[in-house]
Protein backbone atom coordinates (compact mmCIF):
# COMPACT_ATOMS: atom_id res chain seq x y z
CA UNK A 1 0.00 0.00 0.00
CA UNK A 2 2.68 2.36 0.66
CA UNK A 3 4.23 1.22 -2.65
CA UNK A 4 1.40 2.61 -4.31
CA UNK A 5 1.10 5.69 -2.34
CA UNK A 6 5.11 6.62 -3.26
CA UNK A 7 4.08 5.77 -6.94
CA UNK A 8 0.98 8.64 -7.02
CA UNK A 9 2.72 10.54 -5.37
CA UNK A 10 5.69 11.08 -8.02
CA UNK A 11 3.20 10.88 -10.48
CA UNK A 12 1.31 14.12 -8.81
CA UNK A 13 4.95 15.91 -8.45
CA UNK A 14 5.77 15.07 -12.24
CA UNK A 15 2.49 16.61 -13.28
CA UNK A 16 2.79 19.78 -10.87
CA UNK A 17 6.40 20.41 -12.15
CA UNK A 18 5.12 20.14 -16.19
CA UNK A 19 1.79 22.58 -15.33
CA UNK A 20 3.92 25.02 -13.56
CA UNK A 21 6.65 24.71 -16.35
CA UNK A 22 3.43 25.36 -18.83
CA UNK A 23 2.10 28.84 -16.43
CA UNK A 24 5.57 30.02 -16.48
CA UNK A 25 6.06 29.56 -20.30
CA UNK A 26 2.29 30.72 -20.92
CA UNK A 27 3.11 34.26 -18.40
CA UNK A 28 6.26 35.01 -20.32
CA UNK A 29 4.49 34.80 -23.71
CA UNK A 30 1.46 36.90 -22.34
CA UNK A 31 4.43 39.22 -21.07
CA UNK A 32 6.68 39.29 -24.02
CA UNK A 33 3.48 39.33 -26.78
CA UNK A 34 3.90 43.36 -26.79
CA UNK A 35 7.27 42.75 -28.22
CA UNK A 36 7.38 43.57 -32.14
CA UNK A 37 9.66 43.74 -35.12
CA UNK A 38 8.90 46.72 -37.20
CA UNK A 39 10.20 45.46 -40.52
CA UNK A 40 11.96 48.42 -42.94
CA UNK A 41 8.98 50.08 -45.48
CA UNK A 42 6.27 49.68 -42.30
CA UNK A 43 5.39 52.01 -39.69
CA UNK A 44 3.39 50.87 -36.31
CA UNK A 45 1.38 52.34 -34.14
CA UNK A 46 -0.03 51.41 -30.50
CA UNK A 47 -3.30 51.22 -29.32
CA UNK A 48 -3.81 51.22 -25.82
CA UNK A 49 -7.55 50.30 -24.83
CA UNK A 50 -8.42 51.21 -28.42
CA UNK A 51 -6.54 54.89 -27.62
CA UNK A 52 -3.65 56.08 -29.62
CA UNK A 53 -0.83 56.38 -27.86
CA UNK A 54 1.67 59.39 -27.29
CA UNK A 55 1.25 63.46 -27.74
CA UNK A 56 2.81 63.86 -30.88
CA UNK A 57 2.92 62.49 -34.46
CA UNK A 58 6.55 61.59 -33.52
CA UNK A 59 5.80 59.75 -30.41
CA UNK A 60 2.56 58.30 -32.34
CA UNK A 61 4.38 56.84 -35.29
CA UNK A 62 7.54 54.10 -34.43
CA UNK A 63 9.57 53.74 -37.42
CA UNK A 64 11.25 50.14 -38.54
CA UNK A 65 13.22 48.54 -35.51
CA UNK A 66 12.73 46.53 -32.24
CA UNK A 67 8.74 48.03 -30.54
CA UNK A 68 8.19 47.62 -26.95
CA UNK A 69 4.49 47.29 -26.13
CA UNK A 70 2.16 45.91 -23.18
CA UNK A 71 0.58 42.75 -23.61
CA UNK A 72 -1.71 42.92 -26.26
CA UNK A 73 -4.80 42.45 -24.47
CA UNK A 74 -3.90 46.12 -22.97
CA UNK A 75 -2.00 47.09 -26.40
CA UNK A 76 -2.70 46.77 -29.95
CA UNK A 77 0.16 47.14 -32.29
CA UNK A 78 -0.52 48.08 -35.87
CA UNK A 79 1.55 47.96 -38.78
CA UNK A 80 1.33 50.25 -41.56
CA UNK A 81 3.03 49.56 -44.81
CA UNK A 82 3.81 53.19 -45.40
CA UNK A 83 6.64 52.40 -47.95
CA UNK A 84 4.62 50.30 -50.53
CA UNK A 85 3.01 51.62 -53.55
CA UNK A 86 -0.65 49.86 -54.05
CA UNK A 87 -2.17 49.53 -57.40
CA UNK A 88 -5.94 48.40 -57.87
CA UNK A 89 -8.05 48.93 -60.90
CA UNK A 90 -11.63 51.40 -60.89
CA UNK A 91 -14.24 49.85 -63.26
CA UNK A 92 -17.51 50.31 -61.23
CA UNK A 93 -18.62 53.71 -61.13
CA UNK A 94 -20.55 55.69 -58.43
CA UNK A 95 -22.63 58.83 -58.18
CA UNK A 96 -21.12 62.09 -55.53
CA UNK A 97 -23.26 61.08 -52.95
CA UNK A 98 -21.84 57.49 -52.95
CA UNK A 99 -24.65 55.70 -54.42
CA UNK A 100 -23.74 53.36 -56.90
CA UNK A 101 -24.44 52.66 -60.53
CA UNK A 102 -25.85 49.47 -61.62
CA UNK A 103 -26.91 47.59 -64.14
CA UNK A 104 -25.52 49.00 -67.62
CA UNK A 105 -24.77 52.08 -66.13
CA UNK A 106 -22.31 50.20 -64.10
CA UNK A 107 -19.00 50.71 -66.38
CA UNK A 108 -20.69 53.80 -68.14
CA UNK A 109 -20.39 57.22 -67.68
CA UNK A 110 -22.49 60.40 -69.31
CA UNK A 111 -20.71 62.80 -71.17
CA UNK A 112 -21.57 66.94 -71.09
CA UNK A 113 -23.06 66.28 -74.59
CA UNK A 114 -24.91 63.40 -73.50
CA UNK A 115 -23.35 60.60 -74.66
CA UNK A 116 -22.00 57.71 -73.32
CA UNK A 117 -18.62 56.53 -73.18
CA UNK A 118 -16.88 53.00 -71.55
CA UNK A 119 -14.05 54.08 -68.75
CA UNK A 120 -12.33 52.50 -66.42
CA UNK A 121 -8.64 53.37 -64.76
CA UNK A 122 -5.63 51.92 -62.64
CA UNK A 123 -5.03 53.74 -59.65
CA UNK A 124 -1.56 54.08 -57.67
CA UNK A 125 -1.80 55.16 -54.09
CA UNK A 126 0.11 55.23 -50.99
CA UNK A 127 -0.26 55.67 -47.11
CA UNK A 128 1.49 59.10 -46.31
CA UNK A 129 -0.18 59.96 -43.18
CA UNK A 130 -0.56 56.33 -41.08
CA UNK A 131 -2.08 58.40 -38.09
CA UNK A 132 -5.03 59.36 -40.24
CA UNK A 133 -5.06 56.34 -42.20
CA UNK A 134 -5.32 54.37 -38.66
CA UNK A 135 -7.93 56.36 -37.26
CA UNK A 136 -10.35 57.33 -40.35
CA UNK A 137 -10.00 54.48 -43.04
CA UNK A 138 -11.67 51.13 -42.47
CA UNK A 139 -11.09 49.70 -45.70
CA UNK A 140 -8.77 51.45 -48.74
CA UNK A 141 -9.84 49.72 -51.63
CA UNK A 142 -13.40 50.85 -51.17
CA UNK A 143 -12.37 54.20 -50.10
CA UNK A 144 -10.02 54.73 -53.17
CA UNK A 145 -13.15 53.12 -55.45
CA UNK A 146 -15.87 55.50 -54.26
CA UNK A 147 -13.96 58.69 -54.39
CA UNK A 148 -12.15 57.83 -57.75
CA UNK A 149 -15.03 56.61 -59.46
CA UNK A 150 -17.18 59.53 -58.41
CA UNK A 151 -14.16 62.28 -59.57
CA UNK A 152 -14.72 60.28 -62.75
CA UNK A 153 -18.40 60.68 -63.14
CA UNK A 154 -18.11 64.12 -61.88
CA UNK A 155 -15.06 65.51 -64.70
CA UNK A 156 -17.08 63.31 -67.48
CA UNK A 157 -19.89 65.76 -66.96
CA UNK A 158 -18.21 68.74 -68.20
CA UNK A 159 -16.84 67.34 -71.50
CA UNK A 160 -17.89 66.20 -74.39
CA UNK A 161 -17.39 62.38 -75.30
CA UNK A 162 -15.51 63.34 -78.55
CA UNK A 163 -12.79 65.28 -76.27
CA UNK A 164 -12.91 62.23 -73.93
CA UNK A 165 -12.25 60.17 -76.51
CA UNK A 166 -9.77 61.23 -78.23
CA UNK A 167 -7.27 64.88 -77.65
CA UNK A 168 -8.54 65.14 -73.83
CA UNK A 169 -7.69 61.96 -72.23
CA UNK A 170 -4.50 63.11 -70.31
CA UNK A 171 -6.37 66.15 -69.19
CA UNK A 172 -9.43 64.15 -68.19
CA UNK A 173 -7.02 61.62 -65.90
CA UNK A 174 -5.64 64.91 -64.36
CA UNK A 175 -8.44 66.52 -63.60
CA UNK A 176 -10.17 63.61 -62.25
CA UNK A 177 -6.58 63.35 -59.95
CA UNK A 178 -7.17 66.40 -58.39
CA UNK A 179 -10.54 66.10 -57.86
CA UNK A 180 -10.06 62.84 -56.16
CA UNK A 181 -7.34 64.25 -54.13
CA UNK A 182 -9.39 67.09 -52.49
CA UNK A 183 -11.98 64.92 -51.52
CA UNK A 184 -9.39 62.18 -50.02
CA UNK A 185 -7.96 65.21 -48.43
CA UNK A 186 -11.28 66.66 -46.77
CA UNK A 187 -11.65 62.85 -44.99
CA UNK A 188 -8.59 63.06 -43.62
CA UNK A 189 -8.19 59.72 -45.27
CA UNK A 190 -3.78 59.79 -44.82
CA UNK A 191 -3.87 58.19 -48.14
CA UNK A 192 -2.04 59.81 -51.93
CA UNK A 193 -2.90 58.75 -55.17
CA UNK A 194 0.36 59.13 -57.24
CA UNK A 195 -1.26 58.51 -60.43
CA UNK A 196 -4.55 57.36 -62.37
CA UNK A 197 -3.86 55.72 -65.74
CA UNK A 198 -7.03 55.45 -68.04
CA UNK A 199 -6.82 51.29 -69.09
CA UNK A 200 -10.01 51.86 -70.98
CA UNK A 201 -12.01 54.84 -72.50
CA UNK A 202 -14.36 53.70 -75.52
CA UNK A 203 -17.89 53.69 -76.35
CA UNK A 204 -20.36 51.15 -75.54
CA UNK A 205 -20.31 47.97 -78.01
CA UNK A 206 -23.88 48.60 -79.28
CA UNK A 207 -22.92 51.66 -80.80
CA UNK A 208 -19.46 50.97 -81.47
CA UNK A 209 -20.03 50.66 -85.49
CA UNK A 210 -22.20 54.31 -85.35
CA UNK A 211 -19.63 56.07 -83.79
CA UNK A 212 -16.62 54.75 -86.08
CA UNK A 213 -18.47 55.83 -89.03
CA UNK A 214 -19.47 59.26 -87.35
CA UNK A 215 -15.88 59.51 -86.60
CA UNK A 216 -14.87 58.92 -90.04
CA UNK A 217 -17.13 61.08 -91.71
CA UNK A 218 -15.93 64.10 -89.08
CA UNK A 219 -12.23 62.81 -90.03
CA UNK A 220 -12.94 63.07 -93.82
CA UNK A 221 -14.73 66.32 -93.29
CA UNK A 222 -11.85 67.92 -91.59
CA UNK A 223 -9.51 66.30 -93.96
CA UNK A 224 -11.11 67.90 -96.97
CA UNK A 225 -11.37 71.16 -94.94
CA UNK A 226 -7.82 71.06 -94.55
CA UNK A 227 -7.36 69.98 -98.36
CA UNK A 228 -9.46 73.49 -99.01
CA UNK A 229 -7.78 75.94 -96.89
CA UNK A 230 -4.05 74.76 -97.79
CA UNK A 231 -5.58 74.97 -101.74
CA UNK A 232 -7.12 78.66 -100.82
CA UNK A 233 -4.03 79.42 -98.91
CA UNK A 234 -1.83 78.54 -102.10
CA UNK A 235 -3.93 79.99 -104.42
CA UNK A 236 -3.54 83.07 -102.48
CA UNK A 237 0.01 83.01 -102.24
CA UNK A 238 0.00 82.49 -105.67
CA UNK A 239 -2.22 85.65 -106.74
CA UNK A 240 -0.01 87.66 -104.15
CA UNK A 241 3.43 86.26 -106.11
CA UNK A 242 1.61 87.03 -109.36
CA UNK A 243 0.38 90.36 -108.05
CA UNK A 244 3.83 91.25 -106.96
CA UNK A 245 5.41 90.67 -110.13
CA UNK A 246 3.11 92.52 -112.04
CA UNK A 247 3.36 95.50 -110.36
CA UNK A 248 7.12 95.06 -110.18
CA UNK A 249 6.93 94.70 -114.15
CA UNK A 250 4.09 97.91 -114.33
CA UNK A 251 6.70 99.56 -112.04
CA UNK A 252 9.76 98.46 -114.98
CA UNK A 253 7.78 99.46 -118.38
CA UNK A 254 6.85 102.85 -116.40
CA UNK A 255 10.50 103.73 -115.54
CA UNK A 256 11.22 102.91 -119.23
CA UNK A 257 8.66 104.56 -120.75
CA UNK A 258 9.38 107.72 -118.68
CA UNK A 259 12.77 107.53 -119.81
CA UNK A 260 11.92 106.81 -123.13
CA UNK A 261 9.66 109.83 -123.01
CA UNK A 262 12.11 112.30 -121.32
CA UNK A 263 14.84 110.99 -124.27
CA UNK A 264 11.91 111.96 -126.45
CA UNK A 265 11.34 115.23 -124.97
CA UNK A 266 15.29 115.81 -125.14
CA UNK A 267 15.74 114.87 -128.43
CA UNK A 268 12.88 117.37 -129.32
CA UNK A 269 14.10 119.87 -127.35
CA UNK A 270 17.53 119.61 -128.81
CA UNK A 271 16.26 120.18 -132.14
CA UNK A 272 14.35 123.05 -131.46
CA UNK A 273 17.91 124.47 -129.83
CA UNK A 274 19.61 123.44 -133.35
CA UNK A 275 16.41 125.38 -135.02
CA UNK A 276 16.81 128.76 -133.03
CA UNK A 277 20.62 128.35 -133.26
CA UNK A 278 20.25 128.24 -137.12
CA UNK A 279 18.16 130.97 -137.07
CA UNK A 280 20.85 132.99 -135.60
CA UNK A 281 23.17 131.78 -137.50
CA UNK A 282 21.34 132.63 -140.78
CA UNK A 283 20.26 136.22 -139.67
CA UNK A 284 23.65 136.92 -139.05
CA UNK A 285 25.02 135.02 -141.96
CA UNK A 286 23.35 137.01 -144.16
CA UNK A 287 22.48 140.35 -142.16
CA UNK A 288 24.34 142.60 -144.61
CA UNK A 289 23.91 141.16 -147.85
CA UNK A 290 20.04 141.38 -146.67
CA UNK A 291 19.93 144.76 -144.83
CA UNK A 292 18.98 144.05 -141.30
CA UNK A 293 20.50 143.30 -137.89
CA UNK A 294 22.60 140.49 -137.53
CA UNK A 295 20.44 139.77 -134.37
CA UNK A 296 17.76 137.00 -134.33
CA UNK A 297 14.27 137.28 -131.98
CA UNK A 298 11.05 135.71 -133.03
CA UNK A 299 9.20 138.61 -131.88
CA UNK A 300 11.95 141.79 -131.66
CA UNK A 301 14.14 140.93 -134.89
CA UNK A 302 12.66 138.04 -137.08
CA UNK A 303 13.99 136.13 -139.99
CA UNK A 304 13.63 138.75 -143.30
CA UNK A 305 11.28 136.59 -145.84
CA UNK A 306 15.04 135.81 -147.66
CA UNK A 307 16.44 134.28 -144.86
CA UNK A 308 13.17 132.34 -144.04
CA UNK A 309 13.70 130.81 -147.52
CA UNK A 310 16.83 129.78 -146.92
CA UNK A 311 15.85 128.61 -143.27
CA UNK A 312 13.22 126.64 -144.73
CA UNK A 313 15.47 124.67 -147.05
CA UNK A 314 17.34 123.54 -144.33
CA UNK A 315 14.32 123.03 -142.38
CA UNK A 316 13.29 120.45 -144.94
CA UNK A 317 16.58 118.78 -145.06
CA UNK A 318 16.54 118.37 -141.06
CA UNK A 319 12.93 116.83 -141.38
CA UNK A 320 14.35 114.82 -144.17
CA UNK A 321 17.44 113.62 -141.68
CA UNK A 322 15.19 112.85 -138.93
CA UNK A 323 12.92 111.07 -141.27
CA UNK A 324 15.45 108.91 -142.23
CA UNK A 325 16.76 107.98 -138.99
CA UNK A 326 13.98 107.30 -137.72
CA UNK A 327 12.69 104.86 -140.15
CA UNK A 328 16.13 103.58 -139.93
CA UNK A 329 15.81 102.72 -136.65
CA UNK A 330 12.21 100.86 -137.34
CA UNK A 331 13.67 98.50 -139.96
CA UNK A 332 16.68 97.50 -137.64
CA UNK A 333 14.32 96.66 -134.79
CA UNK A 334 12.21 94.44 -137.67
CA UNK A 335 14.96 92.68 -139.25
CA UNK A 336 14.34 91.47 -142.98
CA UNK A 337 11.48 92.70 -144.72
CA UNK A 338 9.36 91.40 -147.74
CA UNK A 339 7.58 94.27 -149.51
CA UNK A 340 5.01 92.86 -151.87
CA UNK A 341 2.87 95.09 -154.72
CA UNK A 342 1.40 92.45 -157.04
CA UNK A 343 3.67 90.31 -158.51
CA UNK A 344 6.66 92.77 -157.73
CA UNK A 345 8.73 91.87 -154.80
CA UNK A 346 11.03 94.10 -152.58
CA UNK A 347 13.24 92.34 -149.73
CA UNK A 348 14.94 94.88 -147.37
CA UNK A 349 18.07 93.58 -144.85
CA UNK A 350 19.32 96.57 -143.28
Amino acid sequence: MKKKQTLFGDVLETVTKYFLILVIVVVLFVLFSGIRVVESGNEALVLRFGKLTGESYEEQVHGPGLLFAFPYFVDEVIIVPTGSVFEQPVTTHYTGDGKELSGIEGGYLITGDQNVAVVSASVKYTISDPVKYTLNVADAPALINATVSSAMVNEAAGMDVDDLLTTKKDVYASAVLQFAMEKLHKADAGVTITSIELTQVAVPEEVRYSFESLNAANVQAETINTRAEITATNIKLEAETKKASLKNQAQVEKGNSISTAMMQVAEINGVYEDMEKQRAYIAKTYAEAHGHSEEYDAEEHPLCDACEAIYAVWERDLYNTLYLQKFTAVIEKLGKLYVTDGDSKIFINP
